[in-house]
């Protein structure tokens, strides 16, 4: 579980910044910014990426804390959660998001995360950005 901590956090992490990237946005503004687009994206594929590291044990403590899917984090090992355009992009964004970081603050306030694994893991995104 240790391991399924950082990632965790690294999730949590993504997901807030996508939150704040759409906070204020509509899904107008969204078609028309492709930045945002961009921005949103690879957080989404990052946050997939990482969330297929997690264990099978903590994918089912999740599914026990969640209301409804967090299909995000519930994919199958192995499999990307496909994005199939900027609508399912949205939809993502502004509905699975907001309830992904509220399962995950409610998973870490069961678990009661030690503030060193908070100040070791970092999300990154610059193995894909190219800085």
């Amino acid at each position: 579980m240790q391991q399924d901590n950082h990632y965790l956090i690294d999730i949590l992490h993504a997901a807030e910044r996508i939150q704040e990237y759409t906070a204020e946005r509509t899904l107008t503004d969204f078609y028309d910014d492709v930045t945002l687009q961009d921005k949103v994206m690879r957080r989404l594929l990052a946050l997939s990426k990482t969330a297929q590291r997690i264990s099978a044990a903590t994918r089912e403590e999740i599914s026990e804390i969640a209301d409804a899917r967090i299909s995000i984090v519930k994919e199958r090992p192995g499999k990307v959660a496909p994005f199939s355009g900027v609508d399912q992009v949205w939809k993502i964004a502004k509905l699975e998001i907001p309830f992904l970081i509220q399962t995950l603050n409610r998973l870490f306030s069961k678990e009661s995360l030690s503030p060193e694994d908070e100040q070791q893991s970092h999300f990154s995104l610059h193995s894909f950005s190219g800085h």
